[in-house]
């Protein structure tokens, strides 16, 4: 009986998760009070081993016993026999509840669990998908321990359906600086809820940015500098404390701000509202530094079908001084601002990409054949590639110098896409690989003259008809996608899960908005999303531009 009730408990559970949207990136608002490492709102309580098991029985209750991290998953361990070596922390594998099977051997002294794979996390938190109908063979080995059967082989890590993954683990974003520490950079990872807090100050101290973004940002924290002790502590009056080590105390001022900035930004994740670096107890003097926003202008900036450019204002379009008359005339089929509105990409009727600067200056950059929609980086380079040949990015100075991006899309035979993020550390792009299209993400790194593309992180291994994209906030993509007659947005996280919404028929081109996403149609309908809703905000309009931010 007791066992059917944990049965029913869990599915009841499943059900509540499925239906339930929980954040997964960016920096929260926080709204309670601050965790630390042994307090959660939720947590499973899975049961331990039953008297008189079977092994098909002991390995999947050890499997569902993954649930539960409290006490460095204590209750998993039980089913352990005495010596077994397993570390829950080196992985969590995310896989689909209807197609695990557990297979005993014949005499019990093993069990193979074929598993469905939907994603997975390493032993840093970050998170990567896997490729649709990924097939993996997990192998355990028992014994009879005191007339039991006990676990004395598992391979490392935790594996949790994915509807139960987002209730174990919780998304945080660790801050990084982009190179010239103008701007806040998120790298999304996971960690288990009991112990977020902890390992999120882990992360940013003692460890690294994930592998494809590390070369693209930067951290305060000095490389020899680390936690003292691995945990965040609250002080009496609530505030949550990080103990350093006294070589902090030599450090200037300026590199603790940058550190402070990154604590309090990062632990905003874990509803933590105020943040204290200290050294043997004692608060470093230390404060945020201001850093500069990535929202776009509420207002979007379009190219009526009379062709007037400007921003949209009510039933007007608004000129922008000195920068409307010259990508006026270049006749153009998209376009993309700098965030202050002194340069415009364009890509032209005839297909060339442009410059349009607000001198009223126009220079041809790229005539190329077949060049997609370009893009402006943080260093005021226009990016521009052919589709066919997704190798030959190029960065191009305004006024028309190129240089070639290396490493740029490696194994890739088309690029649909592209975009580089507000905060200028990464670009994402729909490519096809093997002849499927894919999501890919890379982080931006530069080194004097130079500029690669680091290894492509992906974020989607199948997004057949994918023919949009867009950098909707810090870390999530838009894509556009049509299949099955059916237009529909996807917001992909940048480190985490995605979501699925439709589209307004006969969409054409994606843009974000300050708080909302803009499509616009292949009718000339501008659309803007807010919640689950589509409103027609303008019509007659050509071309939707794409904003790289706002100088407000």
């Amino acid at each position: 009986m007791r066992r059917a009730l944990s049965l029913l408990s869990l599915m009841l559970v499943l059900a509540l998760t499925a239906c339930t949207g929980l954040p997964t990136s960016g920096y929260v608002n926080p709204g309670r009070g601050p965790q630390v490492d042994d307090t959660q709102a939720f947590a499973f309580v899975p049961d331990g081993p039953q008297e008189d098991a079977t092994p098909a029985e002991i390995v999947e209750g050890f499997l569902r016993a993954g649930s539960g991290p409290a006490d460095d998953w204590a209750t998993a361990k039980l089913f352990l026999a005495p010596g077994a070596q397993w570390d829950p922390r080196s992985r969590v594998t995310i896989d689909r509840l209807a197609d695990r099977r557990a297979t005993p051997s014949a005499d019990g002294t093993s069990v193979a669990v074929a598993l469905t794979t939907i994603a997975a996390v390493d032993a840093d938190g970050a998170y990567s998908p896997t490729a649709a109908g990924s097939a993996e063979t997990l192998s355990y080995t028992l014994a009879r321990v005191d007339d039991q059967w006990r676990i004395t082989s598992a391979p490392d890590g935790v594996v949790l359906y994915e509807e139960v993954f987002p209730t174990v683990y919780q998304s945080a974003s660790v801050a990084y600086f982009d190179p010239s520490y103008s701007f806040i950079v998120p790298d999304v990872r996971w960690f288990p809820r009991p112990l977020v807090a902890s390992r999120i100050a882990t992360a940013l101290v003692d460890g690294q940015p994930s592998a494809w973004l590390a070369g693209a940002v930067r951290s305060a924290f000095p490389d020899e500098l680390s936690l003292v002790g691995r945990s965040v502590t609250l002080s009496s009056d609530g505030i949550a404390q990080v103990q350093l080590p006294r070589a902090a105390l030599s450090l200037d001022r300026t590199t603790l701000d940058r550190m402070q900035t990154q604590l309090v930004r990062s632990l905003a994740t874990a509803g933590i509202n105020e943040v204290q670096m200290t050294v043997e107890g004692t608060p470093i003097a230390a404060s945020e530094v201001s850093v500069r926003v990535t929202r776009v202008d509420p207002s979007p900036a379009v190219l009526t079908s009379i062709g007037a450019f400007g921003v949209l204002a009510g039933d007007a379009v608004e000129p922008i001084d000195g920068l409307s008359d010259a990508v006026e005339s270049l006749n153009p089929s998209a376009v993309e601002l700098e965030a202050d509105r002194s340069l415009a990409a364009v890509r032209t009727q005839q297909g060339t990409v442009a410059s349009a600067l607000s001198d009223g200056r126009t220079f041809l950059l790229d005539d190329r054949a077949g060049l997609i929609a370009p893009s402006i980086d943080g260093q005021g380079e226009i990016w521009s590639v052919p589709a066919n040949a997704p190798t030959q990015v190029r960065a191009i100075t305004a006024e028309g110098v190129p240089r070639a991006v290396g490493n740029a899309w490696p194994d890739a035979s088309e690029i649909v896409s592209m975009q580089v993020s507000r905060d200028g550390t990464r670009i994402a792009a729909i490519v096809t690989v093997s002849g499927v299209r894919e999501v890919w993400v890379a982080g931006i790194e530069r080194e004097n003259t130079e500029v690669n593309l680091g290894p492509p992180h992906v974020l989607s291994f199948s997004q057949q008809g994918a023919f949009d994209l867009a950098w909707l906030d810090d870390t999530t993509v838009g894509v556009l996608v049509s299949a099955d007659g059916v237009d529909r947005l996807r917001e992909l996280n940048v480190g985490g899960r995605g979501t699925e919404a439709t589209a307004p028929d006969g969409a054409r081109t994606l843009a974000a908005g300050s708080t909302s996403v803009r499509v616009l149609d292949d009718q000339g309908r501008l659309y803007s999303r807010r919640g689950s809703s589509w409103t027609l905000v303008a019509s007659g309009i050509r071309v939707l531009a794409a904003q790289q931010g706002t100088t407000s």
